[in-house]
């Protein structure tokens, strides 16, 4: 049901998606989704939060082992490296979603905007915890504290940016990957 939430928010998009449209694809009963999910906010909710994270685990995203992996990279260099390896990974995964998602919240679709909302507050929470470990390296630039660095990485290292560069631009994830390295260390490192 989730991959079937994914290929029609991206075929269809949002408003045009219907559970029903769902349950014939996924092969299920619309009874089915409905006991599963409750409402389309919250199947979107799972679909998207399924497509970040590769799979259907309740895992957070920071607790999974490739971001742990770079929180324990031990310099600062090696964090955001890590860290930009996985986040260009999951970007490469979610990229038609997430900008379905984007652009029904921002067009406004009030359920997306809060499922929008919600991912941005998780991803500066991860994003503040990566930040924790640069700092705790003593290679975060003494200029910046953990609160502006973090904020600098969720704008810089925005699915939106992505987005831009990859899409509008035609740039390819190994430009992104590259220029993104190259922004974050030259921003947060000492």
């Amino acid at each position: 049901m989730l991959d079937a939430t994914a290929r029609l928010l991206v075929e269809q998009g949002y408003s045009s998606m219907t559970l029903a449209e769902v349950a014939r694809t996924a092969g299920v009963s619309v009874e089915t989704v409905y006991k599963a999910f409750k409402n389309k906010p919250e199947l979107v909710r799972q679909a998207l939060g399924a497509a970040v994270s590769g799979d259907d685990e309740q895992v957070a995203l920071i607790e999974r082992p490739d971001m742990q992996a770079a929180l324990h990279e031990g310099a600062g260099d090696r964090i955001i490296d890590a860290f930009v390896v996985a986040s260009t990974r999951i970007l490469m995964r979610i990229g038609p979603l997430l900008a379905s998602v984007l652009v029904a919240g921002r067009a406004g679709e009030p359920e997306l905007q809060k499922i929008a909302d919600v991912a941005g507050r998780e991803r500066l929470a991860d994003f503040t915890r990566i930040i924790e470990a640069v700092a705790a390296t003593g290679d975060l630039d003494p200029r910046l504290d953990v609160a502006h660095a973090a904020d600098a990485m969720w704008s810089i290292g925005s699915p939106e940016v992505y987005f831009q560069l990859t899409t509008d631009r035609g740039w390819t994830d190994e430009q992104y990957s590259d220029w993104l390295t190259r922004t974050l260390q030259s921003t947060l490192l000492r």
